[in-house]
C-alpha cells in the first residue's frame, strides 16, 4: 500500500483557470494533462493536482469515471479525494487541437494496525499498543488468534500481557477500518511471556576492554539478580565448568576475557568478550662506549641504559643475556677479541632487547666486514645519542643498509669491487673518532678513509663486462640498476656532468638533479651559507624569498623555525603557534600529547597520553592503538581497524597494498600490488 504523508498544492502555470471551450486547427494538439501524484492506493487522503505542458491551456475534469466534455468542471484547485475516485481531465486551448483524455484511480485503503512492542519472547509483563496511519481509523482486534471483524473488540487502551507461573502466549490480530477506506489488511503478532527463555544480562567488564600501560585488576558484573558468572582467560568460549567468578582477575599481560551469566531464572548469556593490551614499557636497549669495532690495544667498556635506574646484565662469550648472567656493576676490560651482548631490566618495564657490540683487539681488524659492521653500529649509537631516538627504531631503521656488509663483501670476492685495507684501517680510527657534529638529518656524514676504501673495477659501457649489481661497482659512474630496478643485472655509466641531462641518470656526488629554471640538469650542492640551492650537507635552503632559495646555516635552540630540517642536529621544530628549534627528549622524558603534528620525543618514541612521558613505539605482535606506527614493522589497521597489532615488513615482491607494509617502503598500488625494490635495495648476485 502506498502512503501519502503530505498535501501537494501545486499552483499550474502552464494550465488551468479561466474560461473557454474545446477547439482545434491547426496549432498543433494540446499536452494530455497529468496527475500529481499519480493514481493508486493510499492509507490517507490525498490531494490531487492535474497540470499541462502547454502555456494557457484549460483544463477540464471528471470525478465519477466519465468523460469530460465541454460542459465539465474547469480545474483551477486541487481535488481533495475522499473516496475511491477515478479522475478524467483533458485540455483546451485556442488554435490547438484538444489533448487526449487522462485517467487516474485514487482508491483509499486504511493503513494496517502496528504492534508495539514488536512480537518475541519477554521475560516481563507487556502493554502492547496498536496505532494505524490512517487519521480516523478504528481498530478491531482479537487476542485468541482468530479473524478479527466488525463485531470485534474497538482497541483503546494498550492490551496488557501478563507474566505468569508458566510461560504464556497471545496472539493478537488486528485490522483498520475508515469511513471513505476499504478495510486494512490484518496485521497479526504473537507474544510469549517467559522469563525462563530470555538470556541473563551478558557480563560486562571494568575496566573496559583496552591498551594500558600497567597490570589490571577487571571486575565481571551481571545485571541478571541471582545469576552466577563463569569465565575463561585464555579466549575459549566460557562454559557453566569454567571458573566461577568470585573476585576481581588480576590481568598483568595482554589476555582476552571472556565470560557468561548463568542461572537467576534465565537460560545462559550471551558471551561478553573484553580483549586487554598490557604495554609495558622496553627498557632501553643497552649502547657501548667505546663503539663496537676494532681496537690495536684493550679497552675499558661502558655499559649503559637511558631507562633510570636500570640493572644491566652481560655476556662476554657472545650468548644471550639473562638476569642470571654477570650484573654489570663497573666497565667491562676487553683485552682480546669478543662480543658483548647486554640486557636491561626495570621495575614497570619490559626487558629490553640484546645490545650487541663485537670488539677485535689486534691487527687483523682491517678485514671488510669488520670495517663495515663499525661503520654501521656508528650509525646506529650516534644516531641514538644525538637524535635522542629509540635505539631499536635505528637499528630496525637502519637494517635494510646492514645487508649493505653482506652484499659489498660478495662483490669485493667477485672482483667487482677492490677493497684497499689500509684505508679499511683509517676509516676505522675515523669511525671510532666521530661525533654529533658528524650527523645530519637522518645520515650519518661518511669519513673519506671509509669512502675511499672501497674502489669500483667495472668500467661504464654495455656488455657483459659492464654489468653491475650498484654503483660502487663503477670505476667512474653510476649503475644503472639503480634507475631502473626491474633489470638486474644494470650497466656502468658515466655521470652526466655539472649541466648535463639528469632525466635518465644519476649526479655525482656534491650535486643534485634539477634547477631553478627547471631544466633537469645536474647543479652543484652549495656548501657555503648564501650560496643558491640546492645546498650540501649542514645547509638548509630557504625559498622564501622566492626563486631558487639561498643555503642557510642550521638553526640554533630556541631559533624561530618553519621545519625540522632547519634546525641543528637533535632539534626539532616545535611548537603551538610560533615555532621554535626544540631539544628532542628521549625515553621517559617528559613531553607534550599532541593529536597530531611532531612531538618533543626522538624517533621511535611516542608521547604518551597517560603518563606525559615518550615511551617506546610497539613491536611485531604488540597493540599499535596508540601510535599507529611500529618499530621494525608497520601497523595493521586495515585488518583489524578497532584494535590494531604490529606485523612484520614485507620482503620485495610481496604482496601489499600500501608502501608502509613494505621493507622497502614501496608498494607498486596501481598495476602489480606488490613491494618494490627501495632506495636501499643491491641487485641480487647469482
Amino acid at each position: 500500500m502506498r502512503k501519502l504523508l503530505f498535501i501537494v498544492a501545486l499552483a499550474s502555470s502552464a494550465c488551468g483557470g479561466g474560461g473557454g471551450g474545446g477547439g482545434g486547427g491547426g496549432g498543433g494538439t494540446v499536452s494530455t494533462p497529468t496527475f500529481s501524484p499519480g493514481g493508486g492506493t493510499f492509507s490517507a487522503r490525498p490531494s490531487v493536482t492535474i497540470g499541462c505542458a502547454t502555456a494557457g491551456a484549460v483544463i477540464r475534469y471528471t470525478t465519477d469515471g466519465s468523460v469530460p466534455t465541454p460542459s465539465s468542471p474547469i480545474y483551477s484547485a486541487a481535488l481533495a479525494i475522499t473516496a475511491t475516485t477515478t479522475v478524467k481531465a483533458y485540455a483546451t486551448a485556442a488554435g490547438m487541437t484538444d489533448s487526449a483524455v487522462a485517467a487516474a484511480t485514487y482508491s483509499l485503503q486504511a493503513a494496517a494496525p502496528e504492534l508495539a512492542p514488536a512480537p518475541a519472547t519477554y521475560p516481563t509483563a507487556q502493554s502492547v499498543t496498536l496505532t494505524s496511519a490512517t487519521p480516523g481509523a478504528t481498530i478491531h482486534y482479537t487476542t485468541d488468534g482468530t479473524a478479527p471483524t466488525a463485531a470485534s473488540p474497538s482497541y483503546s487502551t494498550p492490551i496488557a500481557l501478563d507474566l505468569g507461573a508458566s510461560a504464556t502466549t497471545t496472539t493478537v490480530k488486528a485490522f483498520a477500518t475508515a469511513a471513505g477506506f476499504q478495510d486494512s489488511a490484518v496485521t497479526s503478532g504473537t507474544y510469549v511471556i517467559d522469563a525462563s527463555a530470555t538470556p541473563a544480562a551478558t557480563p560486562t567488564f571494568s575496566p573496559a576492554a583496552g591498551s594500558f600501560a600497567a597490570a589490571q585488576s577487571v571486575t565481571i558484573s551481571t545485571t541478571t539478580s541471582g545469576a552466577s558468572i563463569h569465565y575463561t582467560v585464555d579466549g575459549s568460549t566460557p562454559t557453566t565448568a569454567s571458573t566461577l567468578y568470585a573476585g576481581p582477575v588480576a590481568v598483568a599481560t595482554s589476555l582476552t576475557l571472556k565470560a557468561i551469566a548463568t542461572g537467576g531464572g534465565h537460560s545462559d548469556s550471551p558471551v561478553g568478550t573484553a580483549a586487554y593490551v598490557i604495554s609495558l614499557p622496553r627498557a632501553a636497549t643497552p649502547t657501548f662506549s667505546p663503539l663496537a669495532g676494532s681496537y690495536t690495544g684493550a679497552q675499558s667498556v661502558t655499559i649503559s641504559s637511558a631507562t633510570p635506574g636500570a640493572s644491566l646484565y652481560y655476556t662476554t662469550d657472545g650468548s644471550t643475556p639473562t638476569t642470571a648472567s654477570t650484573r654489570y656493576s663497573a666497565p667491562v676490560q676487553v683485552a682480546s677479541s669478543l662480543t658483548l651482548k647486554a640486557i636491561a631490566t626495570a621495575a614497570g618495564y619490559l626487558t629490553s632487547d640484546v645490545g650487541t657490540a663485537a670488539f677485535v683487539i689486534g691487527a687483523g681488524g682491517t678485514d671488510f666486514a669488520t670495517v663495515c659492521t663499525a661503520f654501521f653500529n656508528a650509525q646506529v649509537s650516534l644516531t641514538t645519542t644525538c637524535f635522542h631516538a629509540n635505539p631499536d627504531w635505528v637499528a630496525s631503521a637502519l637494517g635494510a643498509q646492514q645487508g649493505f656488509c653482506a652484499a659489498r663483501q660478495k662483490e669485493v670476492t667477485a672482483g667487482l669491487i677492490h677493497y684497499d685495507a689500509t684505508q679499511g684501517a683509517a676509516c676505522l680510527t675515523a669511525v671510532s673518532a666521530m661525533t654529533c657534529a658528524d650527523v645530519l638529518g637522518q645520515n650519518v656524514r661518511t669519513p673519506a678513509p671509509c669512502d675511499a676504501a672501497l674502489v669500483g673495477t667495472v668500467a661504464n659501457g654495455t656488455g657483459i663486462a659492464n654489468q653491475c649489481y650498484a654503483s660502487n661497482d663503477c670505476a667512474a659512474g653510476f649503475c644503472t640498476w639503480e634507475l631502473a630496478k626491474g633489470t638486474c643485472p644494470g650497466h656502468c655509466q658515466a655521470y652526466p656532468g655539472l649541466g648535463g641531462d639528469c632525466s635518465n641518470a644519476i649526479c655525482a656526488s656534491g650535486q643534485s638533479c634539477g634547477s631553478a629554471t627547471g631544466a633537469v640538469v645536474c647543479t652543484a650542492n652549495s656548501t657555503t651559507v648564501g650560496g643558491p640551492c640546492p645546498c650540501a650537507d649542514g645547509l638548509w635552503c630557504d625559498t622564501s624569498g622566492g626563486g631558487a632559495g639561498t643555503c642557510k646555516a642550521l638553526l640554533a635552540q630556541g631559533a624561530a623555525c618553519s621545519a625540522s630540517d632547519q634546525c641543528a642536529t637533535g632539534l626539532s621544530c616545535l611548537g603551538t603557534g610560533s615555532t621554535t628549534c626544540t631539544p628532542l627528549v628521549g625515553l621517559g622524558g617528559a613531553c607534550t600529547p599532541s593529536v597530531s603534528g611532531p612531538t618533543e620525543c626522538g624517533m621511535g618514541y611516542a608521547c604518551d597520553a597517560g603518563t606525559s612521558k615518550c615511551v617506546s613505539w610497539p613491536k611485531v605482535g604488540e597493540s599499535c592503538a596508540g601510535t599507529f606506527l611500529c618499530i621494525g614493522a608497520y601497523c595493521d589497521v586495515l585488518s583489524t581497524p578497532t584494535s590494531p597489532v604490529c606485523k612484520a615488513l614485507l620482503a620485495d615482491g610481496a604482496a601489499c597494498t600500501s608502501p608502509m607494509q613494505c621493507s622497502s617502503m614501496d608498494c607498486d598500488t596501481a598495476t602489480t600490488h606488490t613491494c618494490l625494490a627501495g632506495s636501499n635495495s643491491i641487485c641480487a648476485m647469482p
